[in-house]
């Protein structure tokens, strides 16, 4: 009798129970897309449409259950999850009018947004799924639409699916298996029966079919794809390079650039060379120069960065006017700060997944100028991110106040703490298994003669910034490793911001240190002049040039940046800046001016006192005559400039000036070579100007088109005996932009 009830236990509603299972894991392939997705979802979302579909699946195998009250129990469930998950308290609102009515479900409700609608969106899916899988038909057709949708975005994104494409069709199967066995119970009971009776004669030879079929996929040896895979067909076809896909193909064209400059949303794969974008990003009006914060990292996973699975959980907060909460797991102890106020105007409709800022946002005063203030706004104070959740309307202009940390370096050298073995430091400090060990190697060499983690994390950021050369277009033909700090540092040998950032977080952990990665935007345009800050013409005139002083800045994707932070015990997380040519603008500690020594015996100098002397009839005389003068001469001057000698003589000036085009292109191109010089680009005693500038364009790949155009132009104007022309001087200018900006 006990066997007969589990039976009918087990067996009622079967298929149904089956169904509900296989389409919760089905759908949860969209989740797991979703998830590699950098910054499409939350992790926050991503935790409660996960417990919706595991909720709905789990009411389906409750038996003779009416449709009606299990739809009644998932809605119960799931408000009941985000009621968990969001911490509701129940506000009472004295209900006598409709608007009171109104307020009552705002304030309730309002507090389970906005994952609330996520997760309404994934019930209403589940059961859309459930309703379509009860026919052959739409089963073949789910099953190939989604196979289709998987297909395409692992073949044209960065992202790997092929998991989620073998799952969707295990699933797909699946039910129709449980489509067959449920019509064959409808329609021959007597065989049901027998199989019922005896499962064994069915069940066992489908789970060796599906061992035997797993066991030869397990040892099946890896071969690569006879077909080029689509996205890199594409990439190709129009010239640009696709280095290390990410499905196993390394394809490269003529081109090495494959790529515009600008804020990356795939972290999990770097590497290849991209072009230089100078579109604007956003104009920021800041009381001091700072890097522009965006989102960090800490799990390196041989070939880029990835939230670690500690990142996707973290807690955050909803935004409002009050400062931000600060994460006591930091010891801030010992930091001080200067306070900095920036204005953000954005001059891009692109919705980032953060809002941008010095590090740290310490509080955000105005969104779109009060109109929409606070919404859709999260902070998380283990990163530091100040996020965004919508997918569009992204802010238009914000300001925030930020603390900029003060460094006081000999109290930073005094820091011994050691944060091997304690677990909760583990995800600042992980390295990838394979790691080579040449890696770790180096990282001891370099900093073998420092006594204290400030001088050693030093000691990697110089060796980095001195070792390596800045290039856009790096050589990854030259790489052979499959870690990617491993190829920079000891194969490719040049890079970008992300080769030098990677490689310092890598060799820091490596002795021990606690790293996280940064990416955001550097500084951008200085407001001072590019003239003034390069002959520096107010230095010259008495005034000081603060070059990390207040101004307006502008920010263009070309500035888009990467860098790391160190923690050091009582002062947190500390910038460090490894990119060759590129500089953090630190605050350190004001100097303060040695004391007087007053005790010397040398007599006092006695300064004659000045004396006043009211103003004479003479002065008074002078003073009329030179106004008078004046006021004649530029009187004479209007009717000289309306003559028409005037006219005659300034086209003869002008004629006269073609001449000198000559000698401007000599001035621009030496300007060019004093610049340079304070990049790394010298020229020694022994070459000639060719050959300084051949060498140059051998270093650095992305200046050759930019310096061959400059160099012809300055040899004919040099050397030969022909005239230049105003439009040999606009490209020679124009290049020579070009080569500024991308020096910087």
């Amino acid at each position: 009798m006990p066997n007969v009830l589990w039976k009918r236990i087990l067996l009622t509603d079967w298929s149904q129970r089956v169904t509900a299972i296989l389409t919760g894991i089905f759908l949860y392939q969209f989740v797991i897309w979703i998830m590699k997705e950098d910054g499409l979802w939350l992790p926050e979302t991503v935790a409660f449409v996960t417990g919706t579909l595991l909720i709905v699946a789990v009411t389906y195998l409750i038996p003779h259950l009416h449709r009606g009250w299990r739809s009644l129990i998932q809605f119960g469930l799931i408000i009941w999850l985000h009621g968990i998950g969001m911490s509701y308290h129940f506000v009472a609102v004295n209900v006598t009018a409709w608007n009171d009515a109104v307020k009552w479900i705002a304030l309730n409700a309002g507090q389970l947004e906005p994952y609330i609608w996520f997760s309404l969106t994934a019930w209403t899916t589940y059961l859309f799924a459930m309703w379509s899988v009860q026919s052959r038909l739409r089963v073949f057709v789910l099953i190939f639409v989604s196979i289709l949708f998987f297909a395409m975005r692992d073949s044209f994104s960065m992202i790997f699916l092929w998991p989620q494409v073998a799952m969707v069709i295990f699933c797909g199967f699946s039910l129709l298996m449980v489509q067959h066995f449920s019509q064959l119970k409808r329609r021959a009971p007597v065989i049901w029966e027998t199989i019922t009776d005896y499962p064994s004669t069915l069940i066992v030879p489908v789970l060796l079919i599906v061992g035997v079929t797993f066991l030869v996929g397990l040892l099946a040896p890896t071969v690569n794809p006879i077909l080029t895979d689509p996205y890199t067909a594409w990439k190709v076809s129009r010239g640009e390079s696709v280095p290390l896909l990410g499905k196993g193909v390394s394809i490269t064209s003529s081109t090495n650039a494959d790529a515009s400059s600008g804020y990356s949303r795939d972290d999990s794969r770097l590497g290849g060379g991209f072009r230089y974008d100078y579109t604007p990003v956003m104009t920021v009006e800041t009381s001091k120069r700072t890097y522009f914060r965006g989102e960090t990292r800490s799990l390196y996973n041989g070939k880029g960065w990835e939230l670690s699975p500690v990142e996707r959980k973290l807690p955050v907060y909803r935004v409002n006017g009050n400062p931000l909460p600060l994460e006591p797991r930091f010891d801030l102890s010992l930091l001080k700060t200067k306070e900095v106020t920036q204005t953000v105007v954005m001059d891009r409709e692109e919705a980032f997944p953060v809002l941008f800022g010095g590090f740290a946002i310490q509080k955000i005063v105005e969104v779109n100028k009060g109109e929409n203030p606070f919404q859709r706004l999260i902070w998380s104070p283990r990163q530091s991110e100040l996020r965004y959740i919508g997918r569009n309307n992204y802010p238009k202009d914000y300001t925030i106040v930020t603390q900029e940390p003060i460094l006081e370096e000999a109290l930073l050298r005094e820091v011994k703490s050691d944060y091997t073995n304690q677990l909760e430091w583990a995800e600042y400090l992980q390295v990838p298994a394979d790691l080579p060990e040449r890696v770790k190697q180096l990282a001891v060499e370099i900093t073998k003669a420092a006594t204290n983690p400030y001088d050693k994390a030093k000691s990697i950021e110089k060796y980095l910034s001195d070792h390596f050369p800045y290039t856009n277009t790096p050589d990854e033909s030259k790489g052979k490793s499959k870690d990617f700090v491993d190829r920079f540092l000891f194969e490719v040998k040049q890079g970008y911001c992300d080769y030098y950032s990677s490689a310092m977080a890598v060799l820091t952990r490596s002795i021990g240190l606690p790293t996280r990665w940064v990416k955001g935007y550097s500084s951008g345009t200085s407001p001072i002049p590019a003239e003034i800050r390069d002959l520096g013409i107010l230095s010259q005139l008495g005034a000081e040039i603060d070059a990390d002083g207040a101004g307006t800045y502008t920010v263009r994707n070309s500035d888009a940046h990467s860098w790391v932070e160190v923690y050091f015990e009582g002062f947190g997380w500390i910038p460090f800046e490894p990119t060759s040519g590129f500089k953090l603008p630190n605050v350190f500690p004001e100097q303060t001016p040695p004391p007087v020594d007053l005790s010397t015996e040398s007599d006092p100098v006695t300064l004659p006192e000045e004396t006043k002397e009211a103003p004479s009839l003479t002065w008074l005389w002078l003073t009329l005559s030179g106004v008078a003068a004046a006021a004649g001469i530029a009187v004479v001057v209007f009717f000289i400039l309306k003559s028409d000698n005037w006219r005659a003589w300034r086209t003869r000036m002008k004629k006269r000036q073609a001449v000198n085009f000559n000698q401007k292109i000599i001035v621009e191109f030496e300007k060019l070579l004093r610049l340079s010089r304070r990049k790394g680009y010298t020229r020694h005693e022994y070459e000639t100007m060719r050959e300084a500038t051949t060498r140059w364009s051998n270093q650095s790949k992305w200046m050759k088109k930019e310096l061959e155009t400059v160099l012809e132009l300055f040899e004919r104007a040099k050397y030969s005996q022909e005239n230049s022309t105003e439009v040999d001087y606009q490209t020679v200018s124009q290049s020579i932009i070009r080569l500024k900006e991308q020096m910087k």
